[in-house]
Order: C-alpha cells, then sequence, then structure tokens
C-alpha cells in the first residue's frame, strides 16, 4: 500500500512485512528509507490529522465567506414560497385548459416542433403535406393559446 502525503510517500510491503517512506532530499534526489512499524503509524496519525484540520479549516473558511444568500443560490432544488407554488399551478392549469381548446392536430404538432424539437421540415416530411401547413397550424396553434392564456 502507498499513501501520498504533500512531499513524501508512505509504503507498507505486506509480503515483506517492511515499511518505507520516500522524499526528494535537497539535492532533488529520490531516498527511501525503511522505517519501523511505530514511525510508520505516528506518520499514518499525522497525515490524518492533518488531512482533518486541512478540511475543518477549508471548510470554515468557505462557509465564513459566504452570505446566505449564497448558500440559497448554491442549493440544487430552490425552496419555492407559496405564492410562486400557487402561481406555477395556475399558469399549469390555464396552460391545460388552453391546451384542450386545440384541434389534436395543432397539439401533436407544437409537442413535436417545441418539446421534441423536431423541425418544421421533418414534421412536414413525417406527415407528407407541405412545410408551410405545418408552420401556419404551428403559428395558429401557438396564436390561439396566447389569447386564451390572457383572457
Amino acid at each position: 500500500m502507498k499513501y501520498r502525503v504533500d512531499s513524501y510517500i508512505l509504503e507498507y510491503i505486506e509480503n515483506e512485512n517492511k515499511y518505507y517512506i520516500s522524499f526528494l532530499d535537497s539535492a532533488n534526489q529520490e531516498c527511501r528509507i525503511e522505517i519501523d512499524k511505530e514511525i510508520f503509524d505516528i506518520y499514518m496519525s499525522s497525515k490524518k490529522s492533518y488531512v482533518k484540520i486541512k478540511n475543518e479549516t477549508s471548510r470554515y473558511i468557505e462557509q465564513s465567506e459566504l452570505t446566505e444568500e449564497d448558500i440559497y443560490n448554491r442549493a440544487k432544488y430552490k425552496v419555492k414560497d407559496a405564492e410562486e407554488i400557487f402561481i406555477d399551478n395556475l399558469e399549469r392549469e390555464k396552460l391545460r385548459k388552453a391546451k384542450e381548446k386545440l384541434t389534436d392536430t395543432q397539439i401533436r404538432r407544437l409537442e413535436l416542433h417545441i418539446v421534441d424539437e423536431v423541425t418544421i421540415r421533418d414534421l412536414a416530411k413525417l406527415e407528407n403535406v407541405r412545410k408551410n401547413q405545418i408552420e401556419k397550424s404551428i403559428q395558429l396553434g401557438i396564436k390561439k393559446l396566447k389569447k386564451l392564456i390572457n383572457e
């Protein structure tokens, strides 16, 4: 097993039951020295302590510099207040009711074009109609939806 700690490497070779420390000396030469298990354990515990202190410090420093607004903005799922939820539900209901007033063809074409991002040209090929028929149907559908939602 090898453990890299900043500027040195701790190593335990199980089949030989030997412990080593490797590092670069002041002449930039790689050195590998066999050490006792006690020294290896002390290095390992100091490494764990070092990592723990480093993590705690970095967490504390980072969090102490964050405002409540920063923390809120980092949230993966932002919590909506009751008013936002109400408005979302109202708009969704308006859209559902408006969608009921469209023809099946308009609904299909709008969903394919807007949701599934199918091009007008591909829609025309798919339905075996002219491109301008698809465009007109989509434009009329959008116009009708806008009118019904804004009522």
